[in-house]
């Protein structure tokens, strides 16, 4: 079964997206991990021309540098 978001969580959503303007090495190589399985993941789309998670919404550009961890990938994809 699949993971259904009911809330929003703002404060993660602004935390990637503050992240993803100066990330640290270690962020970077997190988020290049994330982005190759997002690549492949069949739930990977295009909305207005931008790369999105078709599960969630979210832009993956800003997504992939969560910091809450593998849990956040609504399909269980991410490892770290």
């Amino acid at each position: 079964m699949k993971k259904q978001f009911a809330l929003i969580d703002l404060v993660n959503i602004a935390k990637s997206w503050i992240i993803a303007r100066n990330p640290n090495e270690e962020q970077k190589e997190r988020a290049d991990s994330r982005i190759a399985l997002c690549n492949e993941c069949p739930h990977s789309g295009k909305v207005l021309g931008n790369e999105v998670c078709t599960l969630c919404g979210c832009p993956l550009s800003k997504k992939i540098f969560s910091p809450k961890g593998p849990g956040e990938c609504p399909d269980g994809r991410w490892v770290i």
